[in-house]
């Protein structure tokens, strides 16, 4: 048997990620492991006793590895099992089964969720050794091992509908209620305010990114963006007035993709003008927040921007908000209209609520953290975009993009 080095991509300096771990049921298999380990000189490798539920409980709580090798033998129910590990998961991690059914159904029903490949035991050093080689350098089949973190784009219908709150504090609740790693992007590089309401400096480096594919990579978004807590990390800036900014789509469409891979969501602060950046965004989002006001010209184009959905991003989910409700005692248009205007029911309202929303932004504090009808109304427009959390448990939300179907 060769010797040789499984060096998968390094993570980014303290990003803190280990390069594998393998959660195995039986000292057999662990004594395979172990060997493959030290053959392969294997860096920062950890093997831990317990199958996919113990790796379901750890990853629930700490950072994923690069490689994760997990143990599904004596399962009934082994899809279901990695249904939920696949919802614990990080992006960007690579899943190798390990189980006791030599069962061809089984193996291509793992693979069409993601598994990078399944062995059946007893296994064997060669075997295994292959087998990691092969997810390290990503030379197995052509198919999609990895999955993409979900891209969230919160639009306004018109200026000063609060879009900027709306998507710092679902970004917010995301990071730290739901302790899922969120990077929250403020795509107006002059006027955006996504990072100060909450109470962060600009970034340096974003302009960058969107200007130049060539700087794009891991290491350099981890320099710049900027941690509001450990799961919720800020990319925006405050580029000078008098500059002409020049977007590259590539750079932008690398930015993206570098970011679902390494955060379960990405969610975007999009300045309300149209311009090619703003179209690929709303043909390449997964979820689509579209904020607007119960007015007639926010109704208008609230209506013109939907319409582009279905020939531009048919697959997107469209939430559609109504914030500042009663600011204007007399000249809103009621619900029904607004309603019967764009065709569709509204998904979520939020009152006109001054005191609680120019506290929370004048401070940085984020308004979901509260008991406010603001606070409540952005937990529910949270559970719209990540599934209600007893609904999580049960799997009864969509699955992640490497997870079609059902067992």
């Amino acid at each position: 048997m060769s010797t040789a080095t499984l060096s998968p991509s390094p993570p980014a300096q303290g990003d803190e990620v280990a390069q594998f771990r393998a959660f195995l049921r039986d000292d057999a298999t662990r004594k395979v492991v172990e060997q493959v380990i030290g053959e392969l000189m294997i860096p920062h490798a950890t093997v831990v006793s317990g199958g996919i539920e113990k790796a379901i409980e750890a990853l629930g709580r700490n950072r994923s590895p690069r490689l994760l090798l997990v143990d599904i033998a004596g399962l009934e129910l082994p899809l279901s099992a990695i249904n939920e590990l696949a919802d614990v998961c990080e992006p960007g991690v690579t899943v190798i089964a390990i189980g006791d059914r030599n069962d061809v159904g089984l193996f291509r029903d793992l693979i069409s969720r993601g598994v990078f490949d399944y062995l059946v035991k007893p296994v064997t050093p060669s075997l295994l050794q292959r087998s990691l080689l092969n997810a390290a350098e990503g030379t197995s089949a052509p198919r999609q091992t990895n999955r993409l973190g979900r891209l969230v784009a919160f639009v306004g219908a018109r200026g000063g509908v609060g879009t900027t709150m709306l998507a710092a504090n679902t970004a917010w609740s995301i990071a730290n209620l739901r302790q899922r790693r969120v990077a929250a992007v403020d795509l107006d590089l002059q006027f955006g305010s996504l990072g100060l309401a909450l109470d962060l400096e600009p970034s340096h480096g974003l302009r960058e990114a969107m200007e130049s594919s060539s700087r794009v990579d891991g290491l350099y978004l981890e320099r710049a963006m900027i941690k509001q807590s450990q799961t919720l990390h800020v990319l925006s800036a405050e580029e000078p007035l008098d500059d002409t900014l020049l977007t590259d789509s590539v750079a932008l469409d690398l930015l993206l993709k570098e970011l679902r891979a390494r955060f379960h969501y990405v969610v975007l602060d999009v300045p309300r003008v149209v311009s090619p950046a703003w179209q690929y965004v709303l043909q390449s989002a997964s979820n689509l927040v579209l904020v607007s006001e119960p007015s007639l010209a926010a109704m208008r184009d609230t209506l013109r921007i939907m319409s582009l959905l279905p020939t531009c991003n048919a697959s997107c989910q469209l939430t559609l908000v109504a914030n500042r409700v009663g600011e204007h005692k007399t000249g809103e248009l009621s619900r029904a209209e607004f309603e019967k205007g764009v065709g569709r029911p509204l998904d979520v309202l939020l009152p006109f609520d001054p005191r609680a929303i120019a506290g929370a932004v004048n401070s940085g504090q984020p308004v979901a953290g509260g008991r406010s009808p603001v606070a409540r109304g952005i937990a529910q427009l949270t559970d719209i975009v990540c599934g209600a959390p007893q609904a999580a448990k049960r799997r009864l939300l969509s699955l992640p993009a490497w997870l079609g179907g059902k067992e």
